[in-house]
């Protein structure tokens, strides 16, 4: 590890660093096993509709809970970069946990769409081969994806797109 590594660690687990996607990045500081907790998300809790894309654009950084309640995150989720291959999901509300292993230096990203209802969209730069070059709400979510990424999506979202997609079984 770097000593700007270094300087810049937030846990054991991870540390902030400049991110190829997108200006600053969360990144591995050591292996992660599939399935590891790796950052509790924390924030204030706002009840809001989000009816029209110019009303999900004005609150970018949050993410979604449940129908209608949404958490403005702080550090490090704030910092967290999307991917459309993402190594890292969520369990429940809060928690961020590795879909796969993680190697020690390798950024940290989620796929904003888990956690997204809204009208809301935006233009994706993460690069991956499977990009979907545009990330918007769940129901976008492609049924191969869905199909991967689960159970790493929080049970109200895998209902909401389960409710606007027939999902083969």
């Amino acid at each position: 590890m770097n000593l700007l590594m270094k300087f810049f660690m937030l846990s054991d687990l991870y540390c902030l660093h400049k991110s190829g996607i997108a200006g600053e990045g969360i990144f591995a500081t050591q292996d992660i096993p599939k399935g590891k907790i790796v950052v509790i998300m924390k924030g204030k809790l706002y009840r809001e509709v989000q009816k029209t894309k110019t009303e999900a654009m004005t609150n970018p950084n949050m993410v979604g809970i449940s129908k209608d309640l949404w958490m403005d995150p702080v550090f490090p989720i704030v910092k967290m970069n999307h991917s459309c291959n993402p190594n890292l999901g969520m369990r429940g509300k809060v928690l961020f946990v590795a879909m796969r292993n993680i190697k020690a230096g390798e950024e940290l990203t989620f796929d904003y769409s888990i956690s997204e209802e809204s009208p809301w969209e935006i233009k994706c730069y993460c690069g991956a081969p499977q990009c979907r070059r545009i990330i918007r709400s769940i129901h976008y979510l492609p049924l191969k994806t869905f199909k991967r990424y689960l159970p790493f999506i929080p049970k109200y979202f895998q209902k909401v797109y389960q409710r606007s997609v027939v999902v083969e079984k």
